[in-house]
């Protein structure tokens, strides 16, 4: 007969049923927050070094002139892809349409620089005043979107930071965020062999809008991100690391 070792409790049962998070899962309309929130996490779970070695041998490789610019990408002789803001939020386009003129107003978050090295501390109390946001009494004062500028990651985009530095920042955030891609988001550090803004693009679902409501739920369930634009933005987008619902005007 078995004996539990001694000094050693034996372990509790499981207080609920474990979630299948793999398979697919049937939803009527988008869901961009997890079910229920969380407490914000009290370090990351991937320790950041310094990434200042990387940054000296950046700046003695631009001494040496030996970093340039990628060419712009040439046209692809057809239209470029646009995602209108009814299907990220899967309603009909009029009847959006009608709202947003009645209220004479169109809000939104709009945040950039929101990659930090340090710990999820500073952008925990942004993000939770963002969620925050969406309680107030008067609904049309509640965003739509996040639309953020850019530097979504620091300091090279790469991809085991989205966790720490995205992904878990905004697990309760209840709207889609739309992005642009900054330039620590697609800066490569020296030595590594992996393509400019690689990790943004493999983190942003590719949106289409034949999708349906149930495709788009589980689509944003996944990933929680979308590309405003796949367009390779080299320049800096300067923005205030601060909580900002922007209201924008509709004229009479």
């Amino acid at each position: 007969m078995a004996r539990t070792p001694r000094g050693r409790k034996p372990k509790a049962a499981a207080a609920s049923e474990p979630i299948d998070n793999v398979g697919t899962t049937e939803l009527e309309q988008p869901v961009f927050a997890q079910p229920a929130p969380t407490p914000d996490p009290a370090k990351f779970e991937v320790k950041h070094p310094s990434d200042n070695p990387i940054y000296k041998q950046i700046d003695q490789l631009n001494r040496e002139h030996k970093i340039t610019t990628l060419p712009f990408p040439a046209p692809r002789g057809v239209p470029e892809p646009r995602l209108s803001l009814a299907e990220v939020l899967d309603v009909d386009a009029a009847t959006l349409d009608r709202k947003i003129t009645g209220q004479k107003q169109l809000v939104f978050h709009s945040v950039g620089d929101t990659g930090s090295t340090r710990g999820p501390q500073d952008q925990n109390q942004v993000a939770d005043k963002m969620v925050g946001d969406f309680s107030d009494y008067d609904e049309q004062d509640r965003p739509l979107f996040f639309f953020h500028l850019g530097d979504v990651i620091y300091n090279f985009g790469e991809e085991k930071y989205y966790y720490d530095q995205f992904y878990e920042p905004y697990r309760d955030y209840p709207a889609p965020i739309l992005a642009l891609a900054g330039n620590h988001d697609g800066m490569v550090a020296p030595g590594t062999k992996i393509a400019t803004l690689a990790a943004f693009l493999d983190s942003a679902p590719h949106l289409r809008a034949s999708m349906s409501a149930r495709k788009l739920a589980a689509c944003h369930a996944r990933h929680k991100f979308s590309p405003a634009c796949f367009s390779r933005l080299k320049r800096r987008c300067f923005a205030s690391w601060r909580s900002t619902a922007i209201r924008w005007r509709i004229p009479a």
